[in-house]
């Protein structure tokens, strides 16, 4: 019995050869000892990153012993797979990402026990990005500020606890800044509602123009912004935060697409600063630092960059 699984030849290899989804085969242990032309061509297309994908692999130590962006869930995959294995489940399905240098990549994985007296299972591997994409660009909508064209609050809570979990899972720096115009109830009061919104709007684009395109920048609602710089620590996110400072201070507002009474105007806007530390549990920690930090920048008078240092303390970085 165990010749015939190990050497799957004939009507089953024609069947799983026919398939457009990447088929390894496992043995009870978890060793790979069959795969379809789909997985060959896959792993080659991989390059060295695949190269111990092949038969006679252990894919659940491979599994385990993932590292880098888009591992996170393969210890849970791994443990999936081995409650297939062991018979503690008839059936485990994953969806995860794997992203290659040039385009972003997501996968479903169904994992199916060989009913057979030696045990072992079959991995499918689909291709799912198109779904995927659809989705997120769905999630995006959903979740777009409609005046500024920014991500929400709900999206940046969700999308920045994400963020704060990979940087603590792989030991990497991320810093986040809560944002306020300076005296925004007096400019609509000076210069009108409309004036206010046309105030936000170019606020976010002066914001987003220097930004990395990894950095996350959304509208927390009404004149509140905040931004989540991954891979950026306390003193980095400190600098960035003094540029989107001065940035703002030498934009000159036209309001309605004209200038308001007595003309065009500049706004100005407090920064609070903070690191993402080791043991926040999400980013509901970091906010919670960073509004008092942002707190004293406004209580100094606005137009500076406060930054967090220690437990009920917030120091001012610039005095302006």
């Amino acid at each position: 019995m165990t010749t015939s699984i190990v050497e799957i030849k004939g009507f089953e290899k024609a069947v799983i050869d026919a398939l457009t989804a990447n088929i390894c085969v496992l043995d009870r242990a978890g060793v790979i000892f069959a795969v379809n032309r789909s997985w060959k061509k896959f792993t080659a297309d991989n390059g060295p990153a695949s190269r111990h994908t092949g038969v006679g692999s252990h894919y659940l130590r491979i599994c385990r012993n993932a590292t880098g962006p888009g591992s996170e869930g393969a210890e849970d995959f791994a443990e999936g797979v081995e409650r297939v294995l062991q018979g503690k489940a008839d059936y485990f399905e994953f969806e995860y990402p794997c992203h290659s240098p040039t385009e972003n990549r997501w996968f479903r994985a169904a994992v199916t026990p060989l009913d057979l007296p030696s045990g072992g299972c079959v991995i499918s591997h689909s291709y799912i990005t198109d779904r995927k994409m659809l989705e997120m660009e769905l999630l995006r909508q959903a979740g777009t500020d409609v005046l500024t064209g920014l991500p929400s609050r709900r999206y940046f809570l969700d999308a920045a606890t994400l963020e704060i979990e990979r940087a603590r899972r792989f030991g990497s720096a991320a810093s986040v800044v809560r944002i306020d115009v300076d005296h925004f109830n007096s400019i609509i009061k000076n210069h009108g509602r409309q004036a206010g919104d046309d105030v936000l709007r170019q606020f976010a684009q002066t914001c987003l123009k220097p930004l990395r395109h990894i950095d996350l920048f959304a509208r927390l609602g009404g004149e509140e912004f905040v931004l989540l710089l991954p891979g950026t620590d306390e003193a980095g996110a400190a600098g960035v935060a003094e540029k989107l400072r001065l940035a703002v201070k030498d934009t000159e507002i036209q309001a309605g697409g004209r200038a308001p009474a007595g003309g065009p105007f500049h706004v100005t806007a407090s920064f609070g600063v903070t690191a993402v530390r080791a043991d926040d549990a999400g980013v509901a920690p970091s906010l919670a630092r960073v509004d008092k930090a942002l707190h004293e920048a406004r209580r100094a008078g606005g137009n500076r960059v406060t930054l967090f240092v220690a437990a009920g303390v917030a120091r001012n970085m610039r005095q302006v």
